[in-house]
């Protein structure tokens, strides 16, 4: 993992090094020339550092248009500051080899965008608009205030600024924002004692006066918002928001390539966010890594409220209205030593990475210092997440959803340890409180203390598919599912439970298949008489203290005995893709699929460049420089694949297509059709009584159920056998 970490953070720093260099180029000025303003050292002497800056601001202030816009620039340095810099548009600041120290307690921000306004009367809407910061060092001194602040503007950026030592404030704070960029900068040092408020360090808020002092209350969301290639340390959060606006969302929102460590509280913390993309990011030391709230997950306000306060439009209804999509990513993240402190501000579960949406029976109670609340009743679940290719050390839950439709959980690496500083139930993936997800699969899970997934529908739920999953050494059971809907729960590994290996009850199940169980306390699997399940058919188990017991279900058939592999695949193998091009910092997770399906064996990776991709011991690819690579996947009876990897560019993953797919082959399906029924015995006794038959030998030879080289009257009887829910000694209706 720290080899892993290694490789990860040198690439985000050395595209921080790029990126800088490419603004110092584009931003190369002659001595003088038209639409630059320089600060003389002079005037810094005699009127001190903050007026002398401020008379070129003024002036840009004056001159500058969209067409010609102007840059004040600095001469570098080490200055005290005193009072705050107002910045307007059409101005890039450039501060790159300049210090600026602010006086301690009680001084104000350092920098703000525009004029100084009231509650009710000012700007709205995007005022200001292309404002650009370029370096310098802001050194807060511990004051108890933002260091900077933006709000009514559109397209604020920074690149390769620093903020240090913060106390009781956030460092940066904006509001009613379209168009933020933060690119390469560093965030170090920033002090909240509980019961305070200032928890970012990069604040996406709202224009209320409690939370936006000298700023006109209006309903503007952040909008269009970009964060990458950032150094976060020594802070509660990171990047975050704890306000929102009823029904308008902030929308848009990318967070990548950025590295965060020594949180007190959460790296990542999103509050009715939508369109949104968290990738590529490392986070190491925290007690809670990335998670999404739906609306009524921190302070929101009724847009009419928001109006009225600023005497100001409203743009969206007050009523309750169904969710839209959500549409959040959260995919190549890698997060390491999370839970292994306490919240220091609540008492919030340990986790890596959390989907939180949330139903309300009645109207939320109203803030009495700030004024938020009072949503209507109604269901506030996150339509559309998707959490894939992440690697998570946690203690603690590793994925946790709630509330969430249309939601999936596949590729992710999560190893539990025991968390030691909240007594809870902690779970690898858990999906709880009428959660409704497509699929929860491909997923490696080890350590978790209680199960290692938690399927909990609570008030209802529906998981469509969980497959492929690979358990191990679980406080409780491999998979527990409790009150929840679920088609498909197929090719999942799962050994060393302290209890049962697959447990369900109060369920409806439809295909319960080619599950391998082995070594665990209890039951292999355990289904109660609470449960439905219409097929049950072709499990191993192996090891387990009761592994023909399987409660009050009938069992179609189960293997209690293991097969040598014969073959692998995994999913672009399958469908006979001839390799994989990857993005740097980009993952993907080889979960091979085992033939036969009772085959138990284990696997080793190795990569042919590390400087190019690495691969851990579960299989996860990652892309850590441009070049190419092969992957060697090796069974432990020596089978062997490999895999060629091309690293370029900075997107994600992508599979490439070698040859057309091939038919995936069905033991006993003599029609080719995809699936074992009476049709087949049907087809197969119209060839034995020479009736003419549209199907070739090839494909009614899937009929030779018992292997012998013939197709016989023996081999419709083992189907019609199979049909009957008897058992048989052959893996009818299996891939072969």
């Amino acid at each position: 993992m720290k080899r892993i970490i290694k490789h990860s953070l040198s690439l985000i720093l050395a595209l921080t090094l790029v990126l800088g260099a490419a603004v110092i180029s584009a931003s190369a000025a002659p001595e003088v020339a038209e639409g630059y303003i320089y600060v003389r050292e002079d005037f810094i002497d005699d009127y001190g550092f903050t007026r002398a800056v401020q008379f070129a601001l003024n002036d840009a202030a004056d001159h500058a248009t969209a067409e010609s816009p102007y840059t004040v620039v600095v001469p570098r340095g080490d200055y005290e500051m005193r009072g705050a810099m107002r910045i307007f548009s059409n101005t890039t600041l450039d501060l790159r080899g300049v210090t600026m120290r602010r006086d301690g307690a009680g001084a104000g921000n350092m920098l703000r965008v525009g004029s100084e306004d009231s509650v009710n009367t000012g700007v709205t809407g995007y005022a200001y608009e292309n404002i650009h910061l370029i370096g310098g060092v802001f050194d807060g001194g511990f004051g108890e205030n933002t260091i900077i602040k933006a709000f009514h503007t559109r397209n604020f950026t920074m690149d390769e600024v620093t903020l240090l030592n913060e106390k009781e404030g956030h460092m940066t704070e904006f509001a009613g924002v379209d168009g933020l960029t933060i690119r390469g900068c560093v965030f170090e040092n920033q002090q909240l004692t509980p019961g305070n408020y200032g928890y970012e360090a990069i604040q996406l808020d709202v224009l209320h006066p409690f939370h936006v002092a000298n700023g006109r209350s209006e309903d503007l969301p952040m909008t269009n918002v970009l964060i990458e290639k950032c150094m976060f340390s020594d802070m509660p959060r990171a990047i975050g928001s704890h306000t929102a606006v009823h029904n308008r969302p902030h929308d848009n929102i990318t967070i990548r390539g950025n590295y965060f460590t020594d949180m007190s509280s959460i790296a990542i913390q999103g509050h009715n966010w939508t369109n949104v993309n968290i990738t590529k990011n490392i986070i190491e030391n925290a007690p809670r890594g990335i998670t999404m709230y739906a609306e009524p997950g921190g302070c929101t306000y009724l847009s009419s409220k928001l109006a009225a306060k600023g005497n100001t439009d409203s743009h969206a209804t007050d009523a309750y209205q169904a969710p839209g999509k959500a549409n959040i990513t959260i995919a190549y993240n890698i997060l390491t030593d999370i839970g292994t402190s306490a919240d220091g501000y609540a008492s919030y579960s340990s986790q890596g990475i959390a989907v939180l949406g949330e139903k309300l029976d009645t109207t939320s109670p109203v803030g009495g210092n700030d004024e938020s609340g009072g949503l209507p009743p109604g269901d506030y679940y996150i339509d559309g997440a998707s959490i894939h290719d992440n690697i998570i050390d946690v203690r603690g839950n590793g994925i946790r959803l709630e509330d969430v439709r249309n939601t999936s959980v596949t590729d992710n690496e999560i190893v539990c340890s025991k968390n030691t500083v909240h007594n809870d139930n902690y779970y690898g993936i858990v999906v709880r409180a009428n959660a409704s997800a497509s699929t929860v699969s491909y997923n490696n899970i080890s350590g978790a203390e209680v199960n290692g997934i938690q399927i909990d529908g609570g008030k209802g739920g529906k998981v469509n598919n969980v497959r492929f999953n690979r358990i191990s050494n679980c406080g409780k059971y491999g998979i527990g599912i409790y009150d929840m809907s679920i088609d498909k729960i197929e090719d999942n590994d799962i050994m060393n439970t302290n209890n049962i290996g697959l447990f369900a009850t109060d369920c409806t199940l439809s295909n319960v298949r080619w599950n391998r169980i082995r070594y665990c306390s209890d039951a292999g699997i355990w289904l109660t008489s609470t449960t439905t399940a219409t097929t049950i058919k072709s499990n191993t188990t192996v090891g387990c203290a009761d592994s023909d017991s399987f409660g009050r279900n009938t069992v179609q058939s189960h293997y209690s005995s293991a097969s040598a592999l014969t073959n692998f695949y995994i999913p672009w193998d399958v469908t006979d893709k001839a390799g994989a091009k990857m993005g740097v910092g980009s993952i993907f997770h080889i979960a091979p699929d085992v033939r036969p399906t009772n085959a138990i064996a284990s696997f080793t990776y190795s990569s042919s460049d590390e400087d190019v991709v690495t691969v851990d011991a579960n299989g996860m690819v990652i892309a850590v420089a441009e070049g190419q690579a092969t992957i060697t996947v090796r069974s432990n009876n020596n089978i062997t694949k490999t895999y060629a990897v091309t690293v370029e560019g900075s997107g994600g993953v992508s599979h490439l297509t070698g040859k057309p797919a091939a038919p995936v082959l069905i033991l006993g399906d003599a029609d080719g059709n995809g699936v074992v029924e009476s049709a087949d015995t049907t087809v197969l006794l119209r060839r034995f009584a020479y009736i003419d038959i549209p199907y070739g030998d090839v494909t009614l030879s899937h009929g030779d159920v018992n292997g012998d080289d013939s197709v016989d009257v023996l081999d419709v009887s083992l189907i019609q056998r199979y049909l009957a829910n008897i058992n048989t000694p052959y893996p009818i209706g299996e891939p072969f």
